[in-house]
């Protein structure tokens, strides 16, 4: 029996959120052998479902900002897998440049919505890295002075302002 598209992405969202292979094949009504043969078709295309697994995990939690977390590992590992499958010698140099152009454009729009979703986050990673610099300075000028540096970094990081 031929299952709908909306079947095999529900499947995913269950496999993605955590169930195991098998729990996710019954919680969505599906037999298992499709649900096995369903993600190794979706793995050859590039789209691994183990990968966004593990990263939906790392992330896991609730709220605005582990959700955005979560689209920003799959936008990653998406990005990742493109730029693995143009390792190919087969592929046209000329499909392999729009493909990169296209991943290139894509990331970008991915970045700025990030930044205007999560405003803190950005400020905290534009923080984080003006302070791994001034330390990595620091230490570079003054090593005598590394392992307070790294004290002072280690606060810096965990919000003892």
């Amino acid at each position: 029996m031929a299952h709908p598209k909306e079947k095999q992405l529900q499947l995913r969202a269950a496999y993605i959120g955590g169930l195991p292979l098998e729990q996710a094949a019954q919680h969505t009504g599906v037999p298992h052998s499709s649900a096995r043969r369903w993600k190794g078709e979706a793995k050859a295309r590039g789209d691994d479902w183990d990968k966004f697994q593990a990263a939906s995990l790392i992330v896991a939690g609730g709220g605005f900002d582990q959700s955005m977390g979560r689209v920003a590992a799959a936008v990653l590992l998406r990005a990742e897998a493109v730029m693995q499958r143009l390792q190919d010698p087969e592929i046209d140099p000329l499909d392999a440049a729009r493909a990169i152009a296209s991943l290139s454009d894509s990331l970008g729009k991915a970045k700025a919505a990030m930044r205007a979703l999560m405003p803190e986050t950005d400020v905290l990673a534009v923080e984080t890295g003006a302070v791994k610099a001034f330390v990595e300075l620091l230490i570079r000028l003054h090593p005598a002075s590394a392992a307070a540096a790294l004290a002072a970094m280690e606060a810096f990081a965990q919000g003892q302002r």
